[in-house]
């Protein structure tokens, strides 16, 4: 078995979505806590925006609530399976900052504000506004 390091390093550098999903299955079931920072970096490179999906259920498996505002984003803004693995992660956290629980809501308000085609998105972003209530 690889080291650890090692992982997260093919992780960092895979070339293909399967060996990238499979190696970050790998890093997630160690519950190692250098783990999401790489995750979150994949899932912010541009390059792999539809290739995200995997990464966020990885991501699934830590605690997330320092990534409150920017899982917001993804939900608002993401593909579906990107918006509802990031869903999935909010609906686990327990504790907000108030600052950040504002922030967030502002930014679900202007995304509902700025009129949203899909169907699902609609309905994920009222199951978001209802976690504020």
């Amino acid at each position: 078995m690889d080291s650890l390091s090692e992982l997260l390093n093919k992780l960092k550098t895979a070339n293909s979505s399967v060996e990238r999903n499979a190696l970050a299955v790998k890093a997630a079931e160690t519950s190692d806590p250098a783990v999401p920072k790489i995750l979150v970096e994949l899932i912010d490179r541009p390059e792999l925006a539809n290739e995200r999906g995997s990464l966020v259920n990885c991501l699934g498996s830590f605690d997330c609530s320092e990534k409150f505002l920017w899982l917001v984003k993804l939900v608002c803004h993401g593909n579906w399976k990107v918006s509802h693995e990031a869903m999935r992660i909010l609906e686990k956290i327990d504790y907000l900052d108030a600052r950040e629980v504002k922030q967030g809501y502002h930014l679900i308000l202007m995304t509902a504000d700025a009129g949203m085609k899909e169907v699902w998105r609609i309905d994920l972003i009222s199951d978001l506004l209802a976690m504020f209530d």
